[in-house]
């Protein structure tokens, strides 16, 4: 009687998924057995609907157009952030302003444009009325092409007025407008803006300041 009612439920079981017929599967993920249901049009849902990445089906949403689009945009942010650390990392060895080195002038040419040529100028050439006479300060952002009297600096004034801002090596009654960068930029980086405008001086003014400076330090 016992084997008879157990082979009966086998009978049944057996027929229970017999009926299910293609709306389950079984379907191997690593080393356990699963079954996975079926959608209408025959589609895999449940744990593969998982494994697709999150960007690769926000790519598909924006048809062929939009990923090339999107592709060429990661591609192009990839270059510029891997141009700007080469960059920096160059220019990191170098505590002189040198003029003739492509890689510091390079990057002191991004880093002049970024924080300087507001005031400066995008040619250097200054704010007008600087020539003017200021017995209180608030003069207009002198030229930095070799036209006017910064010439008379060194290269490590120049340094010192840029990290330190005009106002420590004026007197206590001038108003200095010139801001310090020392909180934004690195001694590299401001030595690579020295590099930068020193590169677009002419043979004779190189030479005027190299004058001026030994002049001083005699």
């Amino acid at each position: 009687m016992l084997h008879s009612r157990t082979k009966h439920r086998g009978r049944r079981l057996r027929g229970n998924f017999d009926r299910l017929g293609d709306s389950i599967t079984p379907t191997r993920f690593g080393s356990r057995n699963s079954f996975v249901e079926r959608g209408d049009e025959g589609k895999v849902e449940g744990h593969n609907s998982l494994q697709i990445p999150v960007i690769g089906r926000a790519l598909n949403r924006l048809g062929p157009k939009g990923r090339f689009l999107g592709i060429a945009l990661i591609i192009a942010v990839g270059i510029t952030l891997f141009w700007v650390y080469t960059e920096r990392k160059i220019g990191a060895d170098y505590l002189v302003a040198d003029r003739h080195n492509p890689a510091q002038i390079s990057l002191g040419r991004t880093l002049y444009r970024a924080n300087c040529a507001f005031c400066h100028g995008d040619k250097l050439e200054g704010k007008p009325g600087w020539e003017e006479a200021y017995p209180r300060g608030g003069r207009p952002a002198l030229p930095l092409n070799g036209d006017g009297t910064i010439v008379r600096l060194s290269d490590h004034d120049l340094f010192n007025v840029t990290k330190y801002g005009g106002q420590s090596f004026s007197p206590a009654s001038y108003k200095n407008d010139m801001p310090g960068f020392e909180m934004q930029l690195s001694d590299a980086d401001m030595w690579a803006i020295l590099a930068y405008v020193k590169s677009t001086w002419t043979e004779d003014v190189i030479e005027e300041q190299r004058a001026a400076t030994e002049e001083r330090n005699d």
